[in-house]
């Protein structure tokens, strides 16, 4: 699975003044850290925001091409922290955390529900989505964008285990296999009412 890749500047300056600069000029501030060092970074917002809801946004693991520095230009990071206008969703600043290719990452994966219409939805249920992302464990390479769960078979007041979920190869979910994903709610009952029968 290849990586999205993030173009990166390397900055020498910091502080509030610097990055409201950075977000006048469509870019914002980011920092990169690992093996005990901190680097400054400024991005792109337009083309982070491309990223984000292209690869499952904060959960991907990216390739960070730094634009600044002499050597190692190229660098794996998982998203640590990301701050967002509260009114808008802009985001403001993220923080990356730098991995290795070939040391075992923990990530959070959105559950994607895929498939065709959910047999107990055709019959006026409703499919209740209860856990939207799952912990796994995996080399970079191989981190999925989504956990893909097919609902089409799922009947009235059937559920959906981690257990239930397909073995994937190299990567091994750390959630409770007893948490329960999906569950399809059977239609609730309307009570009908007879009217009263009038006094003769």
């Amino acid at each position: 699975m290849q990586n999205p890749v993030v173009e990166a500047k390397v900055r020498n300056n910091s502080g509030k003044g610097v990055a409201r600069t950075l977000r006048r000029e469509g870019m914002i501030p980011a920092v990169l850290y690992g093996k005990g060092k901190t680097v400054s970074l400024s991005l792109t917002l337009s083309h982070v925001q491309k990223l984000f809801h292209r690869h499952a946004g904060s959960h991907a693991i990216f390739q960070i091409e730094l634009d600044g520095v002499q050597s190692d230009k190229t660098k794996l990071a998982l998203v640590r922290d990301i701050q967002r206008d509260p009114l808008t969703g802009r985001i403001l600043h993220l923080d990356f955390m730098e991995i290795s290719s070939d040391d075992l990452v923990k990530n959070k994966v959105p559950v994607e529900i895929v498939g065709e219409v959910p047999v107990g939805v055709k019959m006026g249920g409703t499919l209740d989505h209860n856990v939207r992302e799952l912990t796994v464990e995996c080399l970079p390479a191989v981190m999925p964008d989504h956990i893909k769960v097919d609902a089409s078979m799922m009947n009235l007041n059937d559920s959906f285990h981690v257990r239930d979920l397909p073995v994937i190869s190299g990567i091994r979910i750390l959630d409770n296999p007893e948490t329960v994903l999906l569950h399809l709610v059977p239609p609730r009952a309307e009570a009908v009412s007879a009217p009263a029968a009038g006094k003769a």
